[in-house]
């Protein structure tokens, strides 16, 4: 009986031992965040970042990027284009519900984008529990793209900027505030070896990487650190970029000569402001359309430090008192002047920019623009938008560029959109309107406690998160 008992005894100790190798618990990861969470409703309007970011965990929408930068369904089982690109009628997927447990319908989808302006002049038609109907105007293939935005539930009333229900993997589980938000704890309802995820927020960047260097966050983003205790990973943002656009309605003889713009894009110096002045925080725009799926393999301007051309005269290079820019300006003018021009810099208070742009205030400009995954440059080049509140900063006017620019919003089939765009950047690069500089890098550092991140092809920095269902803690 004795002997009996200590087998059962070895049995049972040797298979809980197993069970427990086997068992891997969920990890808390915590980021550190400099500035506050505002507004977590996502028709509230314009937010700062650090609400994107949370929203992206909370809310789905209905298509979403993959990290190939393919526009994949998220809340969407099937749709269909009818009437030429004019009508897009969606069916939603079935058992998806939103965190109090209502399920997600066509009318949660009607509720939100009707209050979101850039559907103003769509009809949105609640065609069944599970199905809604767009109706634009004219045909738009880029309009999938528009629907990556989050969705929210339309039978809760918004009481509280903070109180929010989603139906994203994560809830908000804990809020602790003091007078400001300290931090909040989000639960990981999905998949994932990540079952907490805290964000803790911090008045200065110095004071959050403190916090890192005593190992109170696992991860943050930042310009630069260096501690042994954390890996960087690196992306370039392709949805921002800064450029120096041309005011072609300018008296300025040498603005308006697209020899000197082509010479002045071969004089900027964009691998020393790279290397040397940003110290490997940015990453080269390549054309217009740089990390679309239509960006064209085209001979867009490299520097050439041996470039000869000659011209005269001069030209104001006006640059926002922001960062780094008045110094990439000063850079930028060193090596015009070899081209035997002027130029003087003209620095503004970030608080002019707008009217300065509203009144074509300037010779050249430097300024930064944010765009989207999708080719569709309308907004930005097409000559109808050249006046204010148009996004055309240089006034650019081409009716060649203009048919191509039409041609690829209007046709669905990607292959022949590519090509519409293939025109329009080859046009673009005939005229120079504009000298791209740089795409910023986003730099996050996180705990080497933690592997599996992945930030390939990322547009904006809330999408970090995009595959933290494979990240792991490693255990040691």
């Amino acid at each position: 009986m004795v002997v009996r008992y200590l087998l059962v005894t070895i049995v049972l100790g040797v298979t809980i031992g197993l069970s427990f190798l086997r068992y891997t618990p969920q990890a808390t990861f915590t980021e550190g965040m400099v500035g506050q969470p505002t507004d977590l409703n996502p028709t509230s309007g314009p937010k700062n970042e650090v609400d994107e970011v949370l929203e992206n965990l909370l809310f789905r929408s209905l298509f979403k990027y993959d990290l190939a930068g393919n526009l994949t369904n998220d809340l969407v089982e099937g749709y269909e284009v009818k009437e030429g690109g004019k009508v897009y009628e969606i069916t939603l997927k079935n058992g998806i519900f939103w965190h109090d447990g209502y399920p997600v319908v066509a009318e949660d989808v009607r509720f939100t984008l009707n209050q979101d302006p850039t559907f103003a002049k769509a009809t949105i038609e609640v065609a069944g529990e599970k199905k809604i109907r767009f109706r634009l105007e004219d045909p738009l293939s880029s309009f999938p793209s528009l629907l990556t935005k989050p969705i929210t539930p339309s039978h809760l009333v918004h009481t509280s900027p903070l109180a929010v229900v989603g139906d994203g993997s994560f809830y908000i589980n804990h809020i602790e505030q003091d007078g400001e938000v300290k931090e909040i704890t989000f639960q990981n309802q999905g998949a994932g070896k990540i079952g907490s995820l805290v964000f803790k927020f911090f008045k200065t960047q110095t004071d959050l990487q403190e916090a890192a260097k005593r190992g109170e966050v696992d991860a943050f983003v930042a310009d630069n650190f260096n501690h042994p205790s954390f890996t960087r990973y690196q992306s370039p943002l392709y949805g921002r970029y800064f450029a120096i656009f041309f005011n072609l309605e300018s008296k300025n003889w040498l603005v308006k000569s697209t020899a000197f713009r082509r010479a002045a894009a071969r004089k900027t110096p964009i691998p020393i402001l790279l290397n040397d002045l940003l110290k490997d925080g940015g990453t080269p725009v390549r054309g217009p359309l740089s990390g679309t799926f239509a960006e064209a393999n085209l001979p867009f301007p490299k520097f050439s430090p041996t470039i000869k051309a000659q011209f005269k005269g001069g030209l104001t290079l006006t640059v926002p008192n922001i960062g780094k820019l008045p110094e990439v300006a000063k850079v930028i003018t060193q090596h015009w002047q070899m081209l035997g021009i002027k130029v003087n810099i003209e620095t503004v208070s970030t608080t002019l920019i707008e009217e300065i742009i509203a009144n074509k205030d300037f010779e050249a400009i430097i300024l930064g623009q944010e765009v989207s995954r999708d080719p569709d440059r309308y907004s930005l080049w097409h000559s109808t938008q050249k006046i204010y509140p148009g996004l055309n900063i240089t006034s650019y006017s081409d009716p060649r560029a203009d048919r191509a620019l039409e041609e690829g919003r209007k046709t669905i089939q990607q292959s022949k959109r590519k090509q519409h765009y293939f025109n329009f950047q080859r046009l673009f690069l005939e005229d120079n309107p504009a000298i791209f500089l740089y795409h910023p890098n986003l730099n996050y550092f996180v705990s080497r406690r933690f592997s599996g991140i992945n930030l390939s092809y990322l547009f904006v920095p809330s999408e970090r998160f995009r595959n933290i269902q494979e990240w792991v803690q490693l255990p040691y």
